[in-house]
């Protein structure tokens, strides 16, 4: 009868320890949409957690309207990690000449707490005229 009770109070112990461990699932902390957007943005901070961590942060970039032209749009990722040191990541292009044409990323990245994740985008050669869209998801590992 001892025996069972002891190996049932063990159990009991690695109920608890198990309920009080941290959640490992990513959660999403922001989702951010850019439409018909016809130049460079920001940068824009998209996210500045209360704590340091380790964030993935999912990004689309679509050409919407396309101009016709040798041109293009690449979009970046800044971030600062846990020796403060800021660093900006080019995840890809979009390119102006036809409609449809898309990049996506996923890059894992870790974040100092108080410091934003932004987001930028740059042109190159004759964007003009072009239009795209942004989709970007930042979760929390």
């Amino acid at each position: 009868m001892h025996r069972k009770l002891l190996l049932l109070f063990v159990l009991w112990l690695f109920m608890c320890a198990g309920s009080t461990a941290k959640d490992s699932i990513p959660h999403v902390v922001k989702r951010f949409n850019l439409y018909n957007q016809t130049g460079p943005i920001g940068p824009i901070t998209l996210y500045t957690p209360k704590h340091s961590g380790m964030f993935r942060v999912n990004m689309t970039m679509l050409i919407t309207v396309a101009n016709g032209k040798d041109g293009d749009f690449e979009g970046f990722l800044g971030f600062t990690d846990k020796l403060g040191v800021a660093a900006t990541l080019g995840w890809g292009d979009v390119y102006t000449f036809n409609n449809g044409d898309a990049t996506a990323a996923t890059l894992p990245v870790p974040n100092e707490s108080g410091q934003p994740l932004t987001f930028s985008t740059e042109t190159g050669g004759d964007w003009q005229g072009a239009q795209y869209n942004i989709y970007i998801v930042v979760e929390e590992l």
